[in-house]
């Protein structure tokens, strides 16, 4: 028995002096687990931001990417038809049916109107330039010439 006590006083003793060194320790190691695991958190969760932020830009460009494609289906529909065929081989390469004339005329801006006299009139500038005609007596002017 004296043995045993003696082992309770000095392992008493020794048993306080190593809870006091493990208790900092022991808090230590568990502040820095959070700091890692609170560490890890946020940044998964930017990461997820991140993620979901690129998605929301690439869903709107796939949207705008959309409506781009059906302007160009619709465009090459109207490309397609025998209108707009016969305009552009009429606009572009001057091809005509046959018995037409075609007249070109170079040099002429597309706001030339031509007065009674064959002349060019930029705009029908006497017309414009008379304020105090109605608006209506300015058109039956513009195409009576009077």
């Amino acid at each position: 028995m004296i043995k045993s006590g003696m082992r309770g006083s000095s392992g008493t003793s020794s048993r306080t002096w190593r809870d006091i060194v493990r208790l900092p320790v022991f808090l230590l190691a568990n502040v820095a687990l959070l700091l890692v695991i609170g560490v890890s958190t946020v940044r998964e969760t930017y990461r997820g931001w991140s993620v979901d932020r690129e998605i929301s830009a690439l869903e709107s460009q796939a949207t705008s990417l959309e409506g781009r494609k059906t302007q160009l289906e619709t465009l090459a529909q109207d490309l397609v038809s025998p209108d707009r065929v016969e305009y552009e081989a009429r606009a572009r390469l001057g091809l005509k049916k046959p018995g037409e004339r075609v007249i070109v005329l170079e040099g002429l801006s597309t706001t030339t109107t031509w007065t009674d006299g064959g002349e060019a009139d930029p705009a029908g500038s006497q017309i414009a330039q008379d304020p105090s005609q109605s608006n209506p007596s300015r058109w039956w002017s513009y195409f009576f010439h009077s």
